[in-house]
């Protein structure tokens, strides 16, 4: 990818999120199983930049311990200020190496936005030599975003906010993205400058849009990289929980359909919610009303629904499958076991070829801690059975309905053992066949109760 080298990253976090009305940070707010600042910040690590700063404010450190174990920088803004002194914060934080690079900023509530923009937009600041280029689209309606205002010669002379954009101003149909690169020193300079002019606007905020007009009085170059209009959605800002769910409608409909163009059958895309990081096989069926959360990984030739719950750690191997009304969380399934009905698997481990009956469940939680759950291969559990873990369910074991099996009191490969506190199941003399003589004379005429 041809870019302006060496570039560093920074993603702009330091909102305070007010119209979410919450105490949590925006940027930890989850968005199909992952923080919403997760996606401007894979999108920064997928372009290899280096470094990335990401700038914080109130609930930073709760921000901070999310993302421990990534290779981020982190800058607080402490008041805060405003995008265009947030900007300035992340800036001066980048290392003294970095000096003279330029610096590609992002707002961190764009979790729509894609590699192939970016790497578009750096080639062309690149290529047009530019001090500081601003990521545009023209929208039919530009409600909520700030307008690019150009000159009689359609160079870009400065942006306006909708909050301080005139009558005229609100019409122009070409908008601010909130995604910029710059030339470092020349952006820290311009940002600088508005500091110290504390030149609020509407909001008494510092904003970064109006640097764009500071570095053309400075005689530097400012362009604008429009993005296409189909790809438009990319710009869809979080400010709220409608604008959260609205885009995360959008994300659940690109897994969706990477899903059905991979070999997966979605029966019913709209009624089936999929959240990131899921992997699924081919010729797996996902019925309506099924829920997939991070994490899942789900083989080929499975069959999940209708009205499933596949929760964090759930792995199924081929030929697995999870019916109705089932939820399964940190659990794996062999080949070809089923749970059809009405079950709870928690932190499991099954066999393969076992079946598991209408309302069976792992009872993995003491009040304190979780505990696991074994079954072995070809064990079949009756409907109602209750496993209180620890325990452990040998190969080719059985259940009856109702059993409830108490912790500890695994239960050895191939017997059957039944009842409240399940016992093993002792046959009469005779053996197996002898009960399954009187089993057949209790249901002929006369035969008994």
């Amino acid at each position: 990818m041809p870019r302006v080298s060496p570039i560093a990253g920074i993603i702009l976090a330091a909102g305070l999120g007010k119209r979410m009305r919450s105490r949590v940070p925006k940027g930890l707010f989850p968005l199909l199983g992952r923080p919403l600042l997760e996606y401007p910040l894979r999108l920064l690590e997928s372009l290899s930049l280096d470094p990335i700063c990401v700038v914080i404010g109130a609930g930073g450190d709760e921000v901070k311990r999310r993302f421990a174990e990534r290779r981020v920088l982190w800058a607080t803004q402490d008041p805060p200020r405003g995008t265009g002194d947030a900007a300035l914060v992340g800036l001066r934080a980048l290392p003294a190496a970095a000096r003279g690079s330029h610096a590609l900023i992002v707002n961190g509530d764009l979790p729509l936005l894609e590699a192939e923009t970016i790497e578009g937009m750096l080639a062309a600041h690149r290529s047009a030599g530019a001090a500081f280029s601003i990521l545009t689209q023209v929208r039919a309606d530009p409600t909520g975003y700030g307008r690019i205002v150009r000159d009689a010669g359609r160079e870009i002379a400065r942006i306006v906010e909708e909050a301080d954009a005139t009558a005229v101003e609100k019409r122009i149909a070409e908008i601010n993205g909130g995604v910029y690169v710059g030339e470092r020193e020349a952006l820290a300079a311009g940002l600088a400058a508005l500091a110290r002019e504390a030149a609020p606007n509407a909001q008494g905020e510092i904003y970064l849009p109006p640097v764009a007009a500071a570095l053309r009085g400075r005689g530097c170059s400012v362009r604008g990289y429009e993005l296409p209009g189909e790809r438009g959605e990319q710009l869809a800002q979080v400010n709220t929980r409608a604008e959260l769910a609205a885009v995360a409608a959008i994300r659940r409909r690109r897994i969706i359909d990477g899903l059905l163009a991979a070999g997966v059958t979605v029966v019913d895309p709209p009624c089936t919610y999929i959240e990131a990081d899921v992997e699924i096989g081919e010729d797996t069926v996902i019925l309506p009303y099924s829920v997939i959360e991070a994490g899942v990984r789900i083989g080929r030739n499975c069959v999940i629904g209708p009205f499933a719950h596949l929760r964090a750690g759930t792995q199924l191997a081929e030929g697995a499958e999870i019916g109705n009304f089932t939820e399964v969380k940190n659990t794996r399934l062999g080949a070809g076991s089923k749970a059809k009905h009405l079950a709870y698997l928690g932190d499991g481990e099954v066999g393969a070829g076992v079946n598991i009956g209408a309302g069976t469940i792992f009872a993995n939680f003491d009040g304190k801690e979780k505990h696991p759950t074994r079954v072995g291969d070809g064990a079949s559990l009756g409907s109602g059975t209750i496993l209180v873990a620890p325990v452990e369910v040998g190969r080719n074991a059985r259940t009856g309905a109702g059993a409830v099996v108490a912790r500890g009191r695994d239960i050895p490969e191939g017997e059957t053992h039944v009842g409240i506190p399940a016992r093993k199941l002792e046959t009469r003399a005779g053996g197996a066949a002898a009960d399954e003589r009187q089993r057949l004379r209790r249901r002929q005429p006369g035969g008994g109760s």
